[in-house]
């Protein structure tokens, strides 16, 4: 019975509009409860782990996560990993990860100040590092005396230095398919292209790593060598604040800018959609028979959207379609439990 409710979903995703994004994390932290569960939706980290919480620890506020340690060294001054550690379903080939976050009360410079990773059979009990032959990738946050910058550490290479509460986005493209990976920065910029094997590491519009190979050391190729997530902040003195983390498979850029459903699965009595360039009145809720269902949509913020249907929904799979400004049609795939 669910591979039939899943080949119709797919049939009636491709009849909408040819294929679909794969949204394995999203959280811009309009909500501040409910973020954490070993068993995540698209909206959930699996863990948070402090190993000294009097020390260093994490806050969620409306609109942001805020990491936060006040000694300098790690075996005294604590850990903080935000992590998904529940493997990302369906298994990805590919993954394009945004995260958008500031730095600022730094102390003292501090090398590899916060570690962000992507690989597999990350442990949440074990604090030690992940070893090499569980990553794909890494690169890290680093301190300076004036300001912060961002490093990739197979390549070594560095972005320019950033302010103290200058707001940025990491993007990093990783690629574990047979096929080369095509994607946007943004909704408006030029195409550019990931190997097999490798990745793509930018802040803005600034590339810091590209084609930079994938697997570290002498690891071998693990198909779910892209099925963890995992920011490490460990070093050095001050605050990070996270905005917002979209973590994606990268296979198809949205005709409205970046728009996600989060969570999913989502309540029977409301469906989040953020995204710029979605017009709000082309949004339709559809069944698995092609039925446009009753609901109300409504602005809750500039580029963020509540679907309110009129009666609650039964539990099932579920289509969202919308357009952008300009007509062009999306369609998501949505969960309600």
């Amino acid at each position: 019975m669910l591979k039939r409710y899943f080949t119709s979903a797919l049939a009636l995703l491709a009849s909408l509009t040819g294929s679909a994004q794969t949204i394995y994390f999203h959280q811009d932290f309009s909500q501040t409860t409910g973020l954490i569960n070993p068993q995540p939706d698209t909206g959930q980290f699996s863990h948070v782990i402090l190993t000294a919480p009097a020390l260093s620890y994490h806050k969620f506020h409306k609109g942001n996560m805020e990491l936060t340690r006040s000694r300098l060294d790690s075996a005294t001054g604590g850990i903080i990993r935000a992590m998904r550690a529940t493997p990302f379903n369906p298994n990805p080939e590919t993954l394009l990860v945004r995260i958008t976050f500031s730095a600022e009360g730094i102390q003292a410079p501090a090398l590899n100040a916060m570690y962000f990773y992507v690989g597999e059979d990350f442990n949440p009990v074990n604090n030690s590092f992940p070893g090499n032959g569980l990553m794909f990738a890494k690169c890290s946050v680093n301190f300076l005396e004036d300001g912060f910058n961002i490093k990739d550490l197979e390549t070594r290479q560095v972005s320019r230095t950033y302010a103290e509460k200058k707001l940025v986005t990491l993007t990093w493209v990783l690629n574990n398919s047979k096929e080369s990976l095509a994607y946007r920065l943004n909704a408006t910029s030029a195409e550019e292209t990931t190997a097999p094997g490798t990745y793509d590491l930018w802040v803005d519009d600034e590339p810091v790593a590209r084609a930079a190979k994938a697997y570290p050391g002498t690891s071998v190729y693990s198909k779910t060598k892209l099925s963890n997530f995992e920011m490490r902040y460990r070093n050095g003195v001050g605050k990070i604040r996270i905005d917002e983390i979209s973590i994606d498979d990268g296979r198809r850029a949205p005709v409205a800018d970046n728009a996600i459903v989060a969570p999913n699965p989502a309540k029977r009595d409301r469906i989040s959609l953020s995204g710029k360039g979605v017009n709000a009145s082309s949004v339709r809720l559809i069944d698995l028979n092609g039925r446009v269902l009753p609901s109300k949509t409504v602005p809750e913020a500039p580029g963020k959207l509540s679907l309110k249907p009129l009666s609650p929904l039964a539990p099932g799979i579920y289509i969202l379609q919308f357009q952008n400004q300009d007509g062009q049609k999306q369609a998501v795939k949505i969960m309600i439990e």
